[in-house]
Order: C-alpha cells, then structure tokens, then sequence
C-alpha cells in the first residue's frame, strides 16, 4: 500500500514538473515571438527612416545646385551615396557635377619654351582637382657628347624623366618652398593635389638640349593662373 502511494505521489511530482516545464516553454515561446515582432518593427521603422533622408538629401542637393553651389550639392551626393549606393542615376549624376567643376575657372595663355626651364602656370590646392590640357609643337636640338652606346638615361636629373618620351610636357608641384616629384603632363592632365602649391611645367629634354617654340595651355577647375581675365 505503501509503494503505491509513492508511486501515486511520484506521478503527481513529475505531473507537476511537466507542467511547470511547459509552462516555461510556452513563455519562453511567447518572448521569442515578441521579440521578433519588436525587431521587425524595429527594420521597419529604420528602413522608412532612411527612405526620408534619402529623400531629404536628394531635395536638399536639388535645392543647392540650383542656387549655384555645385560643390557643396557634390558633397552631398557623396554623403547620399554613402547611405544609399544603389540609387538609380546618382552616380551619373556626380561625374556630371564633377565635369562641370573642371570646366570653370577656364584660361588660355602661352608658355615659351626657349628658357628650357620651369615655367610657373598656377596654384593649385589640396584635395581640389585641376584640368591641364596643351598644345604645340616644340623644337628641340641637343649639343653634347655621346658614347657609341648611346645617349644613356640621367635616372638622377631633376629636370629630366627618362620614363617619359624626350620632348613631352611635364610638371611639378612646390609646396612649401619644395618641389615635389615631377610628372608627366603631355596633351592632357588630371590631378587632385596632395598639398597646396603652385604648379611648374618644362620640356622633358635632357640637360645640352636646346628647345624652340610655345606652348597653348588651357587650365580649368581649381586651379589659379593668375592670368588676367578678359
């Protein structure tokens, strides 16, 4: 009789811990299914936040370039961009700006190459991006000795790049008082400064060369001539 009733409030024990344990469960499944409507509430309200800002920024951007401040509605399509990549058209849109950019600013001057020397053609800024395009034909004629093995390249002249064609433009930055390493020009440049400074152009000829004739420059975007405007 005795067993029986243990075995009877055995039951009863395990009974009640299974209902315990269900009831457990059930809350526990009862949070999981709050939670996940809370956070689904939460991607919804995020997502309808960053549609209006979008929107926001897209009017404002609108709203600046049409005022005439291109750069500053550039800025703030790159700003959206960073919010939002996939917009349709924006990146169309930016390099359009950026075109408009370079094309103002414009001047159109002469440069003599019969110096054979570093001409100053304008300041120029950091970070602000400048066009240079040039024209011309150039005369050079060199007086030195050379070897039979030819004239061999001066891979430590500061005037002359052996990487780049003999004859062909080419430019350098001084910042501060110092120049910077030269580069190629040619028929056309592209360039976002790294530092402020004003910008120098010469022939690439190598020292004993002699050279005749000009050079058409056209600069445009941030770049300063200090040509005087017409």
């Amino acid at each position: 009789m005795k067993t029986i009733q243990d075995i009877v409030k055995a039951t009863v024990v395990v009974c009640g811990c299974c209902l315990l344990i269900q009831s457990v469960a059930n809350a526990q499944t009862s949070r999981r299914k709050d939670d996940e409507i809370d956070i689904k509430e939460l991607e919804e309200r995020l997502s309808k936040a960053e549609e209006n800002l979008v929107s926001e920024y897209k009017s404002a951007a609108v709203e600046v370039y049409n005022s005439g401040d291109k750069e500053r509605s550039l800025q703030m399509l790159k700003r959206l961009r960073s919010l939002n990549p996939k917009i349709a058209g924006l990146d169309d849109r930016m390099k359009s700006i950026q075109e408009e950019l370079l094309q103002e600013n414009l001047d159109d001057f002469e440069v003599d190459m019969r110096k054979n020397q570093w001409e100053g053609v304008g300041n120029v800024l950091e970070g602000k991006t400048f066009r240079l395009q040039s024209a011309g034909d150039i005369r050079v004629s060199f007086s030195g000795t050379v070897g039979i093995d030819g004239l061999e390249p001066d891979e430590d002249a500061k005037d002359y790049l052996p990487g780049v064609p003999l004859g062909a433009l080419i430019g350098v930055i001084v910042a501060d008082g110092k120049p910077g390493k030269p580069f190629p020009v040619q028929s056309k440049l592209e360039m976002t400064p790294k530092k402020s400074g004003r910008l120098f152009v010469k022939i690439n000829v190598p020292d004993g060369t002699r050279c005749t004739g000009k050079v058409k420059i056209r600069v445009s975007g941030y770049i300063d001539s200090g040509q005087t405007k017409k």
